[in-house]
């Protein structure tokens, strides 16, 4: 089951201290604001409308607004929303990709923490889910139990590779998106970044083998957007770039590059 037991990661005990600075580089990339920010919208006070197979999600106002938002929660409840996706004695619908999140280190998710509670709250009610299917969140329990084997994976010996899969696999949690899915909505593993036709736009195949990008390339995109083609990426992607890889260190491209060319099969 779940790698994160008996690894000495917080589950419900205290982070160390956290750096807002930080937290705000890597929000970009994890996608806190992309997804809880309607257009036009204060940061992070939800409404923003995610389009599945299975009906549309809302997101929640996550701002510390103590009536709308999540002002009454501690730390303690963000980790779990994090690691266990639960939060308020409900199970979260996955649609919050918390099966990558479990990865996460204590300390990014100090910083990610840290950084939420710089952000003012906004009093704004969060829009109720439009869904076709799974309705019943208890049968969220049974989901977990079958599709959810995520947390902590060994480090690799290769500190430059680890370093790019915990960046895509983790906090960017790019295979959310690139990967397709099977019946119950799961990763399909075996076929990680190969690409799918899901809403809200298609994502494409980005495997190695399929793209034959090089190193320069991947950090060229990860930069400004622009493929070796000379076409720039737009869409959801382009707010992938302009709100996270593009604020990472030229490093943490390099690494994400490397990672993408001999990390993903």
């Amino acid at each position: 089951m779940w790698a994160l037991l008996g690894l000495g990661l917080a589950l419900a005990g205290d982070l160390p201290p956290g750096d807002p600075a930080r937290g705000a580089l890597l929000e970009g990339l994890a996608g806190c604001q992309a997804c809880h920010t309607s257009e036009g919208g204060a940061p992070l006070a939800g409404g923003y409308r995610i389009e599945t197979p299975h009906g549309d999600f809302y997101s929640p106002n996550i701002t510390l607004d103590p009536t709308t938002g999540l002002g009454d929660w501690t730390e303690r409840d963000f980790v779990r929303a994090m690691r266990r996706g639960r939060a308020e004695g409900q199970h979260l619908y996955p649609a919050f990709p918390y099966g990558s999140y479990t990865a996460m280190t204590d300390q990014d998710l100090a910083d990610l923490w840290a950084w939420m509670r710089s952000v003012p709250p906004t009093p704004q009610s969060s829009r109720p889910h439009e869904l076709e299917r799974f309705r019943w969140r208890g049968a969220l329990a049974f989901w977990k139990l079958l599709e959810l084997d995520r947390g902590p994976r060994r480090p690799l010996d290769d500190a430059q590779l680890d370093r790019g899969r915990y960046l895509v696999d983790a906090v960017g949690h790019c295979g959310e998106c690139h990967t397709p899915r099977n019946g119950l909505g799961g990763l399909r593993d075996r076929l990680a970044m190969a690409g799918t036709d899901d809403p809200p736009e298609p994502a494409p195949d980005i495997r190695p083998a399929t793209l034959g990008w090089s190193a320069r390339d991947w950090e060229d995109f990860l930069a400004d957007g622009m493929t070796p083609e000379g076409d720039v990426v737009g869409g959801e992607m382009g707010r992938v770039i302009r709100q996270g890889t593009a604020r990472l260190s030229a490093a943490d491209r390099a690494a994400i590059a490397r990672w993408m060319r001999e990390g993903v099969e």
